[in-house]
């Protein structure tokens, strides 16, 4: 569970530096999630008001993620203000 947290937090710093491409952000937290045993349900980029994806990081937006450790679904989701 904590692996989605710090993958999350990972991408907001990335993010925070200046990696406004959300494909990239996305795979860091698949990777990051991956290594750690989970499974990606879904890993999504939202714009915080209207709830459609984005490509890149614009403005405020929400990170999405949803992921199976065993039988166990987590999800978590992590503001990114720019």
């Amino acid at each position: 569970a904590l692996s989605i947290n710090k993958s999350l937090s990972k991408a907001k710093s990335a993010a925070e530096n200046g990696q406004v491409q959300c494909e990239k952000l996305r795979n860091l937290v698949i990777q990051c999630i991956t290594e750690a045993g989970g499974t990606i349900d879904y890993a999504e980029i939202v714009d915080q008001h209207s709830l459609e994806n984005v490509e890149f990081i614009k403005g405020p937006v929400v990170f999405c993620v949803a992921a199976l450790f065993g039988k166990v679904r987590l999800i978590d989701n992590m503001e990114i203000n720019l």
